[in-house]
């Protein structure tokens, strides 16, 4: 089985990307923001609707990013993350099932902060290399 989820990279003028982290006992792990599509939402409707619940923020701008596949963090399945680079609109707030908020950079791994694989096999990695985020 695999879950479709769409995801969003949200980045800060510190050169920092938005993760969180969801209310899921025993577990500590920060993901990109986003979730699973409702029945015939696209890709962006889906993004806004989440970044709408999880953070309270509005999207103004988003362009495709990359489409990763890896072991869901929360479930036991596949995962296929469609991730999208996204310029939002207010200050993110946790809210829904969001319990914690974190800018993480390159050297947020060394540091301690679990992230999901597809932050840290993919993501963060592309967006060191690329310039737009703090490298170790």
């Amino acid at each position: 089985m695999t879950i479709d989820k769409v995801g969003a990279v949200i980045l800060n003028d510190e050169g920092q990307m938005l993760v969180v982290r969801k209310q899921v006992p025993g577990r500590h792990t920060f993901i990109i923001p986003g979730g699973q599509r409702e029945t015939g939402e696209s890709d962006e409707q889906t993004c806004r609707r989440e970044l709408l619940e999880e953070l309270g923020t509005q999207v103004v701008a988003m362009d495709y990013f990359g489409t990763y596949e890896e072991p869901s963090e929360f479930e036991d399945a596949a995962l296929r993350a469609t991730v999208y680079r996204v310029e939002i609109k207010g200050d993110p707030t946790p809210t829904s099932e969001i319990v914690e908020l974190a800018w993480v950079d390159g050297t947020s791994l060394a540091a301690g902060v679990e992230v999901g694989s597809v932050v840290a096999r993919h993501v963060l990695p592309r967006l060191v290399g690329e310039g737009l985020v703090k490298p170790a």
